[in-house]
């Protein structure tokens, strides 16, 4: 396993209506992203910013704990994964449902997370400089 070193910043503590978290492993970063019912992984860098994995979820609750679980994931990853390494070009974005699985999202979904994708977008876009 590699080393990775992670910062953690709690929505109750920094005052930006979110939790994030920057996860290093050598020269590359992720940052994931957690407001409401959507959390992000983004690369950190500043020349590529759109997802790598972008989630909706049904509740405040199932968000929360997957975000910590995907800060553990991404401590797990491979400095040669998706994430820290080679970026794929796909739209990686799922779905979790109130029974806790997951899928893709469907092209008959998109315009009813769409709404929700564009206000995290926008607060994503409009706060980066402060992750």
């Amino acid at each position: 396993m590699s080393h990775s070193t992670v910062f953690v910043s709690l929505r109750d503590e920094n005052g930006l209506d979110c939790s994030y978290a920057r996860v290093h492993k050598g020269d590359s970063s992720v940052l994931i992203v957690l407001r409401g019912t959507e959390c992000g992984v983004f690369d950190n860098s500043l020349a590529h910013w759109h997802y790598l994995l972008l989630k909706h979820y049904p509740c405040d609750a199932h968000a929360l704990r997957d975000f910590y679980k995907l800060i553990g994931k991404m401590c797990a990853k491979s400095p040669q994964s998706k994430y820290f390494g080679p970026h794929k070009d796909e739209d990686n974005r799922m779905v979790v449902t109130t029974g806790g699985s997951e899928h893709m999202l469907q092209p008959e979904e998109r315009s009813t997370y769409e709404a929700r994708y564009q206000a995290f977008k926008v607060f994503v876009t409009a706060q980066r400089e402060r992750f």
